[in-house]
């Protein structure tokens, strides 16, 4: 059964936390120009717009969380539109404009270029996040520096020079930054594959390679918070301290490892089987029906007995079954299950027991 990735809900996290300060610097940027005695038709356009384009965003991610990436995209590219608008704009109205500078007219948006490219670096792939760092900034800073050397007196006032150096150095940030991040996300992701590659070993049996008991608990925690239908199937093998007394526990390895791998192929993919301890097993089956665990049970006690691996003469084992109830806590799911099993074990092995009515099935039930 699948366990939820941290890291995708930082992503999501992440990505709402970006779209809620957006959201906030748009509101700002909308109210900020009612409080001037001249009103700019593109300053009463532009930021309602990003904040309807915001809010929207917001919406679409708490309502489609896998759309996560596609939304930081979107959120990205109106960004940069909302960015580059007021440099031409009002960089072609000081030009044009014989009195007007620039540096007066131009809003305080120099540094939301920087935030920009940070996310881009954040969000997008090396080689394109290199490439769309170079666009806007050839969108947002260029013409404004362009500008600014073509009017010295502009450049070299206190507001031009702030503009020379955010604009200026942001190019030579984007060279920096890109084959730096290129390397930070080789590191981290080998620091994940090696993370992954420490839990899956930490959740495994060594012996039989299928999930441990560690797992197995965790993923009953899983189906008892979810409330959704599952069963637990708890299957013991029968006379195996023998097999190991005399045939030595290489043999008895063997078994636990074949059992193992046959029940695992049996099994659906959303199916957990876990080494629960010894030669005992645990199955947790969701979205299941108390008929069809049984028959799951019956279907794994057949092929258990199937089993034929020299010198033995056969294999068998024994089974306890049992629906998640409502109200079931770890421990009494635990002790419903393992009195079945219990009672299959003193009805003499190879069948298997439902709890808690212990309806015993025929060892000759047809598989299903």
């Amino acid at each position: 059964m699948p366990i939820q990735d941290s890291d995708d809900r930082y992503i999501l996290n992440a990505t709402l936390t970006m779209l809620s300060l957006a959201l906030v610097a748009a509101i700002a940027a909308t109210l900020i120009p009612w409080m001037e005695p001249v009103h700019h038709p593109l300053d009463m356009i532009v930021p309602p717009a990003m904040c309807l384009v915001f809010i929207g965003l917001l919406v679409a991610l708490i309502r489609r969380p896998h759309w996560v990436l596609a939304i930081a995209r979107i959120a990205l590219f109106t960004g940069g539109l909302a960015l580059a608008a007021p440099s031409w704009l009002y960089t072609v109205q000081a030009t044009l404009t014989p009195g007007l500078r620039l540096i007066d007219i131009l809003p305080p948006v120099a540094s939301l270029l920087l935030v920009l490219l940070v996310l881009v670096m954040i969000y997008l792939p090396a080689r394109e996040a290199y490439r769309v760092a170079l666009l806007a900034w050839v969108l947002i800073a260029l013409p404004v520096l362009v500008y600014l050397f073509g009017h010295p007196q502009e450049l070299w006032a206190p507001r031009g020079i702030g503009l020379l150096m955010t604009y200026g150095p942001v190019m030579l940030m984007v060279v920096v930054l890109v084959p730096m991040r290129r390397g930070l996300t080789g590191k981290i992701d080998r620091l994940m594959s090696e993370r992954v590659r420490m839990e899956i070993n930490m959740h495994r049996d060594p012996l039989t390679r299928i999930h441990n008991r560690r797992l197995g608990e965790r993923v009953l925690q899983d189906v008892l918070s979810a409330g959704t239908p599952a069963g637990v199937i708890m299957f013991d093998m029968d006379h195996f301290k023998a097999i190991n007394d005399t045939h030595g526990h290489p043999v008895g390895d063997q078994v636990l490892q074949q059992v193992a791998r046959r029940c695992q192929s049996l099994l659906r993919k959303d199916a957990c089987v876990t080494r629960w301890g010894g030669e005992e097993f645990m199955v947790v089956v969701p979205d299941v029906d108390a008929a069809s665990l049984l028959q799951v049970a019956e279907r794994l006690r057949a092929a258990i007995a199937g089993l034929s691996m020299d010198p033995l003469p056969g294999v068998t084992a024994s089974f306890g079954v049992t629906m998640v109830e409502d109200g079931d806590s770890l421990s009494t799911l635990l002790r419903r299950v393992d009195q079945a099993l219990y009672k299959a074990k003193r009805g003499g092995g190879d069948n298997v027991v439902r709890a808690p009515d212990a309806i015993t099935t025929s060892n000759t039930a047809t598989p299903a």
